[in-house]
């Protein structure tokens, strides 16, 4: 019976003590954004600065939507810029933590290369850097909002819908089947990637 309350003792103790350790961890810790999380690199498809999100463009073609707030520090040729110089097309990497809410949150953005040293258009009207591309759709990817076109010289595109795009648009590409033949007007992003505007 002696030996029995000993034991009870000292597990209460330990119980105890774990209990004021997470409390100890949950005042000193990281805070909101103390889960681990992660790098992701893609291009920047827009930057929302009412929600503070970053969308996110990988090469995988998943778009992910990254917070940031303003202890979020943007890296680019070694000095230090504002989050809202980001432009789209930039091809950035990120570091990033889960919020306690799940969200992903970045407290540091590092340029690697900008939309203009990638051959990008930045400063020219959007007439200017529009182009048309046509083929025949092979694969769509409804959750992602992109599609395959493959064009008269057999090479293979992957087109991705604007963000937010109008309702024709979006009507248009919840119509599109596999074998239709497309006419889009937007601008090349990647080799191979292309960025609608608008179904011609």
């Amino acid at each position: 019976m002696a030996l029995g309350r000993y034991l009870a003792g000292f597990f209460l103790v330990v119980v105890l003590g774990l209990a004021g350790c997470h409390e100890l961890g949950h005042v000193d810790g990281l805070g909101d954004y103390g889960s681990v999380g992660g790098d992701l690199a893609g291009e920047i498809a827009h930057v929302d600065s009412r929600a503070r999100e970053i969308e996110l463009r990988a090469d995988s073609g998943r778009t992910s939507r990254v917070k940031y707030d303003n202890r979020t520090r943007v890296i680019y040729q070694q000095r230090e810029h504002a989050v809202a110089d980001l432009e789209p097309g930039d091809y950035v990497a990120m570091r990033t933590q889960q919020d306690r809410d799940g969200r992903l949150y970045t407290d540091l953005v590092t340029v690697r290369d900008s939309v203009q040293e990638r051959g990008g258009y930045g400063g020219t009207s959007s007439a200017d850097r529009f182009e048309t591309i046509e083929g025949r759709v092979q694969h769509i990817d409804a959750r992602r909002g992109t599609f395959e076109i493959r064009n008269r010289r057999n090479r293979a595109v992957v087109v991705l819908l604007p963000y937010d795009p109008p309702r024709p648009v979006s009507d248009r590409f919840n119509r599109l089947r596999e074998g239709d033949s497309v006419r889009v007007e937007g601008r090349f992003i990647s080799e191979g990637r292309f960025e609608m505007e608008n179904f011609l």
